[in-house]
């Protein structure tokens, strides 16, 4: 029912490719939205499940983060980075 980091990773990877960074920007933006959104929880259910929005809108960060560092317009995967 829960996505791991790897899966959440994977997931966010897949999502982004092609887009700029306004794109990739705007996905993080709504992965925000929506953890802001969520209730926090007081069961462990709601909890897990507020933490997994919370890693979305870091994984988007981190992609993010990553495109600012190498000055690249359009996210490519790992294997297709030149």
């Amino acid at each position: 029912m829960f996505e791991s980091e790897e899966a959440i990773r994977k997931s966010v990877q897949e999502k982004a490719v092609g887009l700029d960074r306004d794109g990739v920007s705007a996905q993080k933006r709504e992965a925000q939205r929506r953890y802001d959104a969520s209730t926090p929880g007081y069961c462990l259910e709601l909890v897990m499940r507020r933490e997994q929005l919370e890693q979305y809108v870091k994984e988007w960060q981190r992609v993010l983060d990553e495109m600012t560092a190498r000055g690249i317009e359009r996210y490519l995967p790992v294997d297709e980075k030149v």
